[in-house]
């Protein structure tokens, strides 16, 4: 046996192997079950590599069996807000072009949002996966196996024409990389590394409540933390609280400060909390810069804090900027679990993860139009909530709504380009109250009624549009989907030139019925275009360009609408 393959053979046993699911494969004996167990551990190994998941994570997500439609694997990175998938051959030979088309065929089925031949594993993480692919900003493909060279040319033609295809509509959002035999035995102990993250850390201007053994509370550069995250990866996270590492509503703010206000982080961020094994410090002088050595940390709370700071670091790195990280302070306390009682570092963990989280959302209740429109629409019988923790109680027989809703309306009523940002991500509508884009949206003479009658647009729209949705063609159903947005606000433009949203009685639903055949030639002649433009590429991406969704916007005013330009 190859040397390096014996080699990584090891690793894969020790780290991958005891995780790996073989239920669907228990039929197999001797070799042959052998062989597949490797084959998924290196998938395995290979989302470790690309995602930095611990072993027992990342076997977790591995998809490897009968109709597995060439998906090996997947993952989502929180961090680089990138979708991994991976394709594993433990074979010494390159991957043969047929190989490579099933993989991609995969992968287009996934970005079309097609389950339908896939095997159960994909199945049963079909509203996980979409959600992930809606948020990543990036697709890392790769094909793994167990030779030094390099795959045929005509096998990179077809890995080529997928990026390609991608590329047009959105440049940049695919790679794809194969994975020879030569990079997976340098990464061969990458889960070992992971497991038990040991540091040294610099800690500024530190102070103790009681014995630096127990406890240390102190100030880190941002730096620091970035190139902590930056190495290890999710492993410095528990297991438990890593759902908050996805991208929210506050990441756009903390990462515009470390960026733009270094010199404020300290002052608008609540830092982060450290749990280790052991504390240890070679000469610790108190109020003075000192390195102490963590054993096993694990990040209980600040995922947010963390992530961001790594996110703009990584940044500035490739854009060959100079770092502003060194300016940005964070609070940093660390708990050492050593001594401690069995339950201890899991109550750490719950009590400093269950306060009330503030986002860009609380936020708007600043604007004290808000609680003008909430009370202007009470006394009319309806509810309208802006704020978390109000009341959720419709005192009477009105209509029911929340910030959301109403931010989604009146993007729509706002134009295009509003109505996509706010399909790409709503909370950035609300990231400034004094921002045009907000202002646009919630203008200071805005209208209650009109707030209400968009609402009520939206709603009636979505319960017709749906019934449009309910096709066999995944493909169709897919693209409507995400264009959702956009034909609402083309028949919200149609509707309000002929009906005064500022009339409180106001009832779209009947014109909505009555247009529904307009509706429906609208939806056609949307994938058909769309089909036209981006037939090979994503949906999701295109429909979140807003030049692109302008230009067919302007398409479809005019050959369906019969708008001149």
């Amino acid at each position: 046996m190859n040397m390096k393959i014996k080699q990584l053979t090891y690793y894969l046993e020790k780290d991958y192997i005891p995780h790996i699911d073989i239920s669907d494969i228990t039929q197999h004996t001797g070799k042959n079950l052998e062989t597949q167990q490797l084959s998924r551990a290196l998938a395995a190994m290979c989302l470790t590599v690309n995602t930095q998941l611990p072993a027992k994570e990342a076997s977790e997500c591995v998809t490897d069996g009968s109709r597995d439609k060439g998906i090996d694997a997947i993952a989502y990175s929180p961090l680089s807000k990138t979708m991994v998938i991976v394709q594993s051959k433990l074979k010494e030979t390159v991957p043969s072009p047929t190989e490579v088309l099933k993989f991609t065929d995969g992968i287009r089925a996934l970005l079309d949002n097609d389950y339908s031949y896939m095997n159960k594993k994909l199945k049963n993480r079909e509203d996980e996966l979409q959600a992930q692919f809606a948020e990543a900003d990036h697709i890392r493909a790769v094909f793994t196996y167990l030779s030094g060279d390099a795959p045929s040319d005509e096998a990179i033609s077809i890995s080529d024409k997928l990026v390609q295809d991608l590329d047009d509509d959105n440049p940049g959002f695919l790679e794809f990389h194969y994975m020879n035999l030569d990079e997976n035995h340098e990464n061969r102990n990458m889960a070992r590394d992971l497991e038990n993250p040991e540091v040294e850390l610099l800690l500024n201007h530190w102070l103790t409540p009681s014995d630096i053994r127990t406890e240390l509370m102190g100030i880190v550069s941002g730096e620091e933390i970035a190139e902590l995250y930056i190495k290890y990866g999710e492993a410095l996270f528990d297991k438990n609280i890593r759902k908050v590492l996805k991208t929210t509503e506050s990441n756009t703010q903390l990462e515009d400060t470390i960026r733009n206000n270094p010199e404020d982080f300290w002052a608008y961020n609540n830092g982060i909390t450290i749990l280790t094994d052991k504390i240890a410090c070679d000469r610790p002088r108190p109020r003075k810069a000192e390195y102490f050595k963590l054993s096993s940390i694990n990040i209980v709370n600040g995922a947010q804090t963390s992530g961001a700071l790594a996110r703009v670091y990584k940044d500035m790195k490739a854009k060959e900027e100079p770092s502003t990280l060194h300016q940005v302070q964070v609070t940093v306390r660390i708990i050492s679990t050593e001594q401690q009682a069995e339950n201890f570092g899991q109550n750490v963990t719950r009590f400093t993860n269950t306060q009330n989280p503030i986002g860009n959302r609380e936020f708007v209740a600043l604007d004290e139009n808000q609680e003008k429109w909430h009370q202007s629409l009470k006394e009319e019988g309806h509810l309208y909530i802006y704020k978390s923790g109000g009341n959720q109680h419709n005192e009477g027989n009105g209509i029911k709504f929340t910030l959301e809703d109403a931010t989604r309306a009146l993007a729509c009523l706002s134009g295009i380009d509003d109505a996509t940002r706010t399909k790409s991500k709503i909370s950035q509508m609300w990231a400034n109250i004094e921002s045009e884009r907000y202002k646009r949206l919630f203008p200071d003479n805005l209208n209650a009624c009109t707030m209400l009658n968009a609402v009520k647009f939206w709603r009636e729209f979505d319960s017709v549009y749906s019934t449009l949705l309910d096709c066999d063609d995944r493909k169709r159903k897919k693209v409507l989907q995400e264009a959702t947005y956009l034909c609402c606000t083309l028949l919200l433009e149609q509707f309000k030139w002929s009906h005064d949203l500022t009339q409180l009685e106001l009832d779209p639903s009947t014109w909505l019925e009555n247009q529904y055949p307009l509706l429906a030639e609208l939806a056609d002649a949307c994938f058909e275009h769309h089909e036209e433009l981006n037939a090979s590429g994503y949906p999701g991406s295109f429909f979140k360009n807003t030049d692109k969704v302008s230009n067919l916007a302007d398409t479809l005013r005019e050959e369906v609408l019969h708008q001149r330009r």
